[in-house]
């Protein structure tokens, strides 16, 4: 079966140019009743076989390889007794390697370096002549990671009007706390990385998927922690499917945005929902939207409230159905950092049904 990602593509190439090394990828996406995966790879030798699932995970950093491990240790924890978790990545630093080992994660880097630690096959590759100036990382701050969501949602507003007016475009649309030079210094890093390319008119996306994935990442660690305002759970022994309708009735009373799994099974008719986050303006007062649904504060609570990071309001065209409802580009990465199956699902969704033509512009 010929792979159909890129970065699959280069992993096999990569594992066959080694010595009585063979190498096929067997579903691509990988499903199972506990595991959705991005495919499942099966690496022999003349002797022995082993079985991966795999993760596609790019612009891996040491800022987030301790929660890169603990997601593939927890994805080792739902795979049966034959199969093994397997990182495939591309431009681990040394570091990055270094503490992939200390962790025990195996991974495959498309660039030259390989960690197998099954019980059929044992081999570790390093690529010492890759030089550190090629493995160099995004610094991922809460500002970056704003920049690069805008680029996500549309691709376009670095694709035009100079150079001088992505910045301005940019930096109108995030508001305060965002200057033209933080906007100047992200898309020039970008450049560097490979995230992004210089046309004659501005930039492009060179894989938006891997400039996705790297901000799902930085989102996940990094900023959605600091846009936190509170977790609450319903007073009262209703179910969330008794409260939910209330949640996007009075959305538009209270301005917010609904987000996580409300949103998505909003989106996607597929999902049902056991919680919901809300998205508020920096400047909302959140205390009369409490008392009007009886919330309290508990930490394991299943309704959580949020600062949105930008001035402006989601547009969805004449989409009718996403009114009140967060940029499927949030919701998605909501998502996909949880690690549950079920939810990966209706990520996926998500993506075919919304993101996947942005992707493609």
């Amino acid at each position: 079966m010929h792979p159909k990602n890129p970065l699959f593509q280069k992993c096999i190439a990569y594992l066959e140019s080694l010595p009585n090394i063979r190498a096929t990828i067997q579903g691509e996406p990988y499903f199972s009743s506990e595991v959705l995966a991005d495919g499942e790879l099966i690496i022999s030798t003349s002797n022995k076989t082993a079985n991966y699932i795999c993760e596609i995970k790019t612009g891996i950093t040491n800022d987030i390889v301790e929660q890169v491990a603990e997601y593939f240790a927890n994805l080792g924890k739902r795979l049966n007794g034959k199969q093994r978790p397997l990182l495939v990545t591309r431009n681990l630093s040394n570091l990055v390697i270094d503490q992939l080992l200390e962790r025990n994660i195996e991974f495959i880097d498309v660039d030259g370096n390989l960690y197998l630690n099954s019980s059929g096959i044992y081999m570790v590759v390093r690529n010492q002549t890759s030089k550190e100036n090629t493995n160099k990382s995004l610094e991922i701050t809460t500002s970056v990671l704003q920049v690069i969501y805008f680029i996500l949602k549309d691709p376009s507003i670095i694709a035009s009007d100079g150079i001088n007016g992505s910045y301005e475009k940019i930096d109108c649309l995030l508001g305060s706390g965002i200057t033209p030079k933080t906007v100047k210094n992200t898309l020039e890093r970008l450049q560097e990385l490979d995230y992004i390319k210089r046309t004659r008119k501005g930039y492009e996306i060179i894989d938006y998927i891997k400039l996705l994935e790297r901000w799902e990442l930085g989102y996940a660690e990094r900023l959605r922690s600091k846009l936190l305002i509170g977790t609450f759970r319903y007073i009262g022994r209703q179910s969330f499917l008794e409260i939910e309708n209330k949640l996007t009735q009075y959305a538009h009373k209270y301005g917010y945005l609904i987000g996580g799994e409300l949103a998505a099974s909003i989106m996607t008719q597929y999902l049902r929902p056991v919680g919901a986050t809300l998205h508020i303006h920096k400047d909302h007062n959140y205390f009369p939207l409490v008392v009007d649904l009886r919330l309290k504060p508990d930490p394991d609570g299943n309704i959580e409230i949020y600062q949105r990071f930008y001035r402006q309001s989601d547009q969805h065209g004449r989409n009718e159905e996403l009114n009140n409802l967060i940029h499927p580009l949030l919701v998605h990465a909501e998502l996909v950092r949880t690690g549950d199956s079920r939810l990966k699902e209706a990520a996926q969704l998500i993506f075919d049904k919304y993101i996947e033509e942005i992707a493609q512009r």
